[in-house]
């Protein structure tokens, strides 16, 4: 009940703000007839119905709407408006954190009403072959399954560490999987003989990339100095790229081209509102942001 409540109160912040904090953040005019008055907002008998029926579709009184007494939807919805009004009076709204959460209910809920408006539906239905045939050319590497790479490596702190491993793997004394376990610093693939596992290279870490796209099988290659560490590496097999036929993909693509006129459809929109709505930016701070943030983002590639 506790958590219920908890969730009744963020949910009604979030609802709430969205026509309560109108008056203090978009300057709406009160509404007309009250029911209810108090500092900082109204409550009318059709916001009373309102919340009557979010009330009625909510898990919590599913199957139970008997409680929905008048009294009991009175009650609530005041009471919800003085939680509301007191995190106005202290500025919570003000607050990032708050207001992200905030403005990502308003634009779920706003979508949700303007969405046939902003963009209308694309049957994908009405798609000609010619359109697919076109579009699977255009996007041929999207029907692709790349090339699947297994990879081995060892990463000590310095070069002379690595080049030691090296020497013991090349001269016999040691095998890849004996020097990982003696030498690598990264524990958790030197206890499986150094094996990264098998993946795309696109999904190997981006500092790896370069210099495992050109590995040979077999060959132990390195060191390479690679940000924090030196890196050995042994390709132990490659796939080849497998090129999915227009006729395998069909389906699939007409879905894919759906999606991406959607995609499209949407971006001409937000560029439309953008411009109508006279949207400035200040490329300094917006650059400013971007490298704070990427700074934040590790060598995995994911962010911090």
């Amino acid at each position: 009940m506790e958590d219920f409540m908890k969730k009744t109160w963020v949910l009604g912040l979030l609802a709430g703000v969205v026509c309560g904090s109108v008056l203090f953040v978009w300057g709406c005019q009160p509404k007309s007839d009250p029911l209810v008055e108090f500092d900082g907002g109204v409550l009318t008998s059709q916001d009373l119905d309102a919340h009557y029926e979010k009330l009625k579709n909510s898990s919590q009184f599913r199957g139970r709407t008997e409680q929905l007494t008048p009294e009991f939807v009175f009650d609530h919805a005041v009471n919800m408006e003085m939680i509301i009004t007191k995190g106005l009076k202290e500025k919570l709204h003000q607050d990032p954190r708050i207001r992200a959460q905030i403005h990502a209910y308003m634009s779920d809920l706003f979508l949700k009403i303007m969405q046939d408006q902003l963009v209308p539906e694309i049957n994908k239905d009405d798609f000609t072959e010619d359109q697919l045939k076109a579009f699977y050319e255009d996007n041929k590497d999207s029907y692709t399954t790349p090339a699947m790479l297994s990879v081995k490596m060892i990463k000590t702190d310095d070069e002379n560490t690595a080049l030691e491993a090296r020497e013991q793997i090349n001269s016999g004394d040691l095998d890849f999987i004996q020097a990982a376990a003696r030498y690598s610093t990264d524990k958790k693939t030197a206890n499986r003989g150094g094996d990264i596992g098998t993946r795309a290279l696109k999904k190997f870490k981006p500092g790896w990339r370069e210099v495992i796209g050109g590995l040979e099988p077999d060959v132990l290659s390195g060191p390479h100095q690679i940000l924090d560490g030196w890196f050995l590496f042994e390709l132990v097999a490659k796939t080849e790229p497998v090129v999915h036929t227009f006729e395998e993909k069909q389906a699939y693509i007409r879905n894919d081209l759906m999606y991406n006129q959607y995609r499209q459809a949407w971006q001409n929109t937000y560029d439309q509102l953008k411009k109508e709505y006279e949207v400035k930016v200040d490329q300094d701070q917006l650059d400013n942001f971007i490298r704070e943030r990427t700074a934040k983002t590790d060598d995995s590639g994911e962010a911090a």
